[in-house]
């Protein structure tokens, strides 16, 4: 990639005497818990989302960008005023709960080992933020492009992205765009998202009493909990709690929390916990034959259990895992997150999960289905985007499908551009359930962020001159 060498010299520079404006504005966003609640207290996405839009419009303001709030939904940031068709960059605002475990403030950065410790500064508010610093180099350096920028920032991304459809709805959309919310160098194609759930009704005299798991059905649960009656033997082991309370007996199956797109680095604790009581004494021959289904159901991350076992050459396997587990009015409830196959399609899948819950006697209920992503790798756009990601890292790295669902599932033209790295640093083990976005103390550090700021940069600037 050749690279204008005084222009590298002057952002490089930048960029450095930036660094802690940078992070006093990460600080800041990092401080709201802008979970995305529909209809809440008045907001669209809740208080938290509400409160989080208003303080990015404030930063971005501040560095002389006008910005629109529409509905309160997202925030528009906007560089240049040409008219026409326009380049896109779009990251996200809210964040997953913050959940359990932490050892540092979820809503405060933290400093740990040469990490930044808080809930979203991987995913995705430091990305934001690097976005929103690289529209501020170019304005602030007097560069401008043919095409006006649009940087849309988002506040349901994490519970369905009604906030990107209502954007679409109502604007055009952007004749390509970057998603800085995956890693480098290029993700041109994502899987298919469906979640469902399996239920059925338990017996009315059923020991079980009550099932807890999950608190996002894209995030993989750490714990699960149960209570049932007396009468009930759960045996205990390294991975479950059992305790007695009165007439009741409380368990905790204990795992390891991660992303519902990526289950290699997961234990599912719902699995834990329905294996545990599928092989307890003292439940009646329904209650049994319940759990026993539902247990098969996650006996596998890749549709084993379900009978839906299914890949391609382009995005691999499918993955199906059971996240949120509750007792509803008398019934198990079981929510699956299902990322599928770019090129498998959607209708085969679903006749086998419904083929699946018809044969051990659950209701299926599909509540949504995302369509895959897929933008061709041999496109100028992934092509020119993977010299750049080449050129800041230093190294080359292939583009790559994934399993996980950014905006870009949301857009005609659009793909995931970092900021992540290919072999990601984490203040614990990878695999650890710590450390990763959607997991407790979730961590990144100053230099993956401005060297985001960098490749945003630079992709601005060439893709201004292909698109």
């Amino acid at each position: 990639m050749n690279v204008d060498a005084e222009l590298e010299k002057k952002l490089d520079s930048w960029i450095e005497a930036h660094s802690d404006e940078l992070l006093a504005n990460l600080s800041s966003l990092v401080a709201i818990r802008s979970v995305s609640e529909k209809d809440k207290d008045g907001y669209p996405y809740g208080k938290g989302c509400h409160d989080v839009l208003q303080e990015a419009q404030r930063i971005a303001e501040g560095y002389g960008f006008p910005c629109s709030n529409p509905e309160d939904r997202y925030l528009l940031v906007r560089y240049g005023s040409n008219g026409g068709r326009k380049l896109g960059v779009c990251n996200h605002l809210d964040i997953v709960p913050e959940g359990d475990g932490w050892e540092h403030d979820p809503f405060k950065v933290s400093f740990d080992r040469g990490f930044l410790v808080g809930r979203g500064v991987a995913d995705n508010k430091g990305a934001a933020l690097a976005s929103l610093f690289a529209l501020r180099f170019l304005s602030e350096s007097g560069i401008r492009l043919e095409h006006d920028v649009e940087l849309f920032l988002g506040a349901a991304e994490e519970t369905g992205m009604d906030d990107i459809l209502c954007y679409i709805e109502h604007n055009e959309a952007p004749a390509f765009a970057i998603v800085p919310d995956s890693s480098f160098p290029v993700c041109y194609g994502e899987k298919g998202n469906l979640r469902f759930d399996l239920s059925a009704a338990l017996p009315k005299d059923s020991r079980l009493v009550s099932l807890k798991a999950g608190l996002v059905p894209n995030s993989i649960p750490d714990i699960a909990r149960a209570v049932v009656r007396k009468g009930v033997s759960v045996k205990a082991s390294d991975t479950i709690e059992v305790h007695e309370d009165g007439d009741s007996i409380h368990v905790a199956a204990h795992g390891v929390a991660g992303h519902a797109a990526f289950p290699e680095k997961a234990v599912n604790a719902v699995k834990v916990l329905l294996d545990a009581l599928a092989a307890a004494d003292g439940f009646d021959d329904g209650t049994r034959r319940l759990l026993e289904a539902f247990a098969a159901s996650v006996s596998g991350s890749y549709g084993e259990g379900l009978g839906a076992e299914f890949e391609d050459e382009a995005s691999g396997k499918i993955t199906a895992m059971g996240t949120l587990l509750s007792v509803e009015d008398g019934r198990i409830v079981l929510s699956f997150d299902s990322r599928t196959p770019v090129t498998v399609p959607f209708e085969e899948i679903e006749e086998r999960i419904r083929a699946f819950a018809a044969s051990h006697s659950l209701s299926y209920d599909r509540i949504s289905w995302s369509h895959p992503a897929y933008f061709p790798k041999d496109r100028p756009e992934v092509q020119f985007l993977g010299t750049v990601a080449d050129h800041v890292l230093g190294e080359h790295h292939e583009p790559y499908t994934t399993g996980g669902g950014t905006y870009a599932r949301k857009l005609p033209a659009a793909v995931g551009f970092g900021p992540g790295l290919p072999v990601r640093p984490n203040l614990y083990a990878v695999g650890s359930g710590k450390g990763c976005g959607h997991q407790s103390d979730e961590c990144t550090t100053l230099e993956i962020i401005l060297n985001d700021i960098k490749a945003n940069v630079l992709a601005l600037i060439g893709l201004d001159r292909i698109i």
